[in-house]
């Protein structure tokens, strides 16, 4: 593996990163999303420009083949991922979208000495199962259907949208043979320490006629974004003041390039953020390359969990796998595996503007971030088969690949 450098994307402002939709007068919180991993790579090349890094000799090319323009897209990314930091930089933590195979259920039980229903929030966990013999879907040949482990009574309910990177570890680590009597995630540790949802700022906009000092008609419009500031700790105060946190949000993006700290525009609008290299980042795997390894072929299977939107050539199957028996050979290696799964929540959109080229970018559907997929494997990993495939990024297109689109974190996997 090449060795990245990290580099934390402080806001200063709200930070606007549009939806697809189209522009309208009213704003909400559906008009933001969150950033592309293309837009990260966009402000890695403009620095590396802008900082000399990379060489360019015109403002605008006419197609893609020029040299300049193609050595600047051979510029490799990963993220951006969601941080939480603070003020001083010890602790910065990466944040990851909640995995398509965990679901918030209001499990019901009967209180017999209050002789009512309670009813709890239960973190529970979905699994490739096969359907009862009097059962059918229309899922693709070869596909079996995600389902709860175990049937519970009740009902899904909304809860924590961002896990900890420390979390998400957890949860794939409690289908191991080693973690069987260890504690396992609950819901209530998830919202202590995760985000239900990112702060939205909107703010109404007018156009003022220098003559008159009021406002233009039909030109009073709003726009929502990501605000990222120090917030307000909820049922807290002091004195009757407010008692702020002590950390706010961020995004890491992860580099070949060697860049210097500066100031940057990230998303519409030009509006400003720090660029700054941080070190001390948390690992995806805490388990060395040998014991994944080992787990992994007493397994016979692994799983991948997305930490980007990642983009397919057959929608949401790669390449690299036969679409009728779902059977394929892993990238750069030798090794047959079998697609028996995926959870996907719904296609994101990806679209957005060539800067070189000065023209829209074709719009194309990409798997969304925290989608899980499942593989068995026909035979054992060796150790650099693993290396392989261990920081891989898993879109088929190479640019695609260089923009950080399909981003995963690897973990075993054991089919009933």
């Amino acid at each position: 593996m090449t060795l990245m450098t990290n580099y934390l994307i402080e806001p200063l402002a709200p930070l606007v990163f549009r939806s697809g939709k189209p522009f309208g007068s009213q704003a909400s919180a559906a008009d933001v999303v969150f950033p592309m991993p293309s837009a990260a790579a966009g402000l890695i090349r403009a620095t590396s420009i802008n900082q000399k890094q990379a060489q360019i000799d015109e403002h605008t090319v006419d197609n893609v083949t020029n040299q300049s323009y193609q050595q600047v897209l051979a510029i490799k990314s990963t993220g951006p991922y969601l941080a939480r930091f603070d003020e001083s930089l010890q602790h910065v933590e990466i944040l990851v979208p909640e995995p398509a195979d965990a679901l918030y259920f209001e499990a019901k039980s009967d209180n017999n000495e209050a002789e009512e229903t309670n009813a709890k929030i239960q973190l529970v966990r979905l699994a490739p199962k096969a359907l009862d013999p009097d059962c059918g879907s229309d899922l693709p040949d070869g596909l079996l259907p995600v389902q709860m482990e175990t049937p519970i009574k009740g009902k899904p309910k909304p809860g924590v949208a961002y896990w900890t990177l420390e979390h998400l570890k957890r949860w794939q680590a409690e289908l191991e043979a080693d973690n069987k009597n260890k504690s396992k995630l609950t819901f209530d540790e998830l919202q202590k320490d995760g985000l239900a949802q990112l702060p939205i700022d909107l703010r109404t906009h007018v156009a003022i006629d220098s003559k008159s000092k009021s406002s233009k008609t039909g030109q009073l419009f709003q726009t929502a974004s990501f605000d990222f500031g120090y917030a307000i700790t909820e049922g807290k105060a002091t004195n009757g003041r407010s008692v702020w946190k002590d950390n706010r949000l961020g995004f890491i993006v992860q580099t070949e390039q060697s860049l210097d700290e500066d100031m940057v525009t990230f998303g519409g609008e030009r509006r400003l953020s720090k660029f700054i290299s941080v070190n001390g980042i948390e690992e995806l795997y805490d388990d060395s390359s040998e014991e994944l390894l080992r787990k992994i072929n007493d397994a016979k299977g692994f799983r991948l969990t997305f930490l980007t939107p990642c983009i397919f050539a057959n929608g949401y199957l790669p390449s690299w796998l036969e679409a009728s028996t779902k059977k394929g050979r892993l990238p750069n290696t030798n090794i047959t595996v079998n697609l028996k799964a995926c959870a996907i929540d719904k296609w994101q959109p990806v679209s957005g503007w060539d800067s070189i080229l000065w023209k829209p970018k074709a719009m194309r559907k990409a798997i969304s971030s925290g989608s899980v997929y499942w593989f068995t494997l026909d035979s054992g990993l060796s150790l650099s088969d693993l290396e392989q495939i261990l920081y891989n990024v898993w879109s088929d297109d190479d640019q695609d690949k260089n923009d950080g689109f399909g981003s995963a974190i690897i973990a075993p996997w054991k089919a009933d």
